[in-house]
């Protein structure tokens, strides 16, 4: 499927600005609109106070602040911008429900990647994990460190035989077309896996190529480190600008309950990743 409507999510973090450009660039390149979502609580609103009515027209000012901002990059860049304003949540966790609600009508969603040491409390740490597990749309999450030239062009993509890897790699198709090297990488494969559900590596690579894009497999036993580390690892030799991987866990009754694997990339992650469940 292309991707015809992107949407971002919008901050007043140091990173957005990073997360926009790779937006932008993305949405140009399919010839996408990009839909821009500035969901943020207010850090220092506690409950109810007599001066509410001042914090929705400060909320609301810096979010045309922040358009005004990004309208200009987004003319240069010759992509259609539409800007949503969120109402001003009474707490945070409220942010990652308005983001949720606005994917119901995107092809994929960009977010950053939290920043635990540097938070101010405005954003839900936890909000990219619920977005992958709860919206049904791939989630490109964009590390807080590091700078991006490009996403899509080496790409590493985490094989595993199952719904969750089968999904993200169909996800990223698009992200892929223009890449230089794509490389599907299984970590511990089932030396007998049931045909039905058994995929290699190979195959999976094979699939991709079907597709225009040149790509090649390989498999890694873990042998004493584990499995997120060699992803990780991978990515570095490979210098790759984006990692695609299924998100294997599940959420219930507020509770993020995440695979080891899954939740390694999360904390670690110094490359654009692009999730699906």
């Amino acid at each position: 499927m292309a991707l015809k409507d992107i949407l971002v999510h919008i901050d007043d973090t140091p990173y957005c600005d990073k997360r926009v450009k790779i937006a932008i660039q993305i949405a140009k390149q399919n010839e996408a609109g990009l839909t821009a979502l500035f969901a943020r609580a207010d850090p220092d609103l506690k409950g109810f106070e007599p001066n509410m009515k001042k914090r929705h027209q400060d909320h609301e000012a810096l979010s045309e602040k922040r358009r005004a901002h990004f309208a200009k990059l987004t003319d240069k860049a010759g992509v259609e911008l539409t800007w949503v304003t969120a109402k001003l949540p009474s707490g945070a966790d409220q942010v990652t429900n308005q983001v949720i609600q606005q994917t119901q009508q995107s092809d994929m969603v960009i977010v950053g990647q939290h920043d635990h040491k540097n938070s101010d409390g405005s954003v839900p740490d936890d909000m990219p994990e619920l977005l992958v597990l709860e919206t049904g749309r791939p989630v490109l999450i964009i590390p807080y460190a590091g700078d991006f030239k490009t996403v899509g062009k080496k790409v590493v993509v985490a094989w595993t035989p199952g719904r969750e890897s089968v999904r993200a790699l169909n996800d990223a198709l698009p992200l892929m077309s223009a890449a230089k090297k794509v490389k599907v990488v299984a970590i511990n494969p089932k030396k007998k896996a049931k045909k039905e559900t058994g995929v290699t590596a190979e195959q999976a690579a094979a699939h991709i190529a079907r597709h225009g894009i040149k790509t090649e497999s390989d498999q890694f036993s873990t042998r004493g480190v584990d499995e997120g580390n060699l992803i990780l690892n991978a990515l570095s030799d490979e210098r790759a600008d984006l990692l695609v991987m299924g998100a294997y866990g599940h959420h219930r009754f507020r509770e993020l309950i995440l695979g080891g694997v899954t939740q390694k990339v999360f904390d670690n992650m110094t490359t654009p990743v692009l999730m699906s469940h």
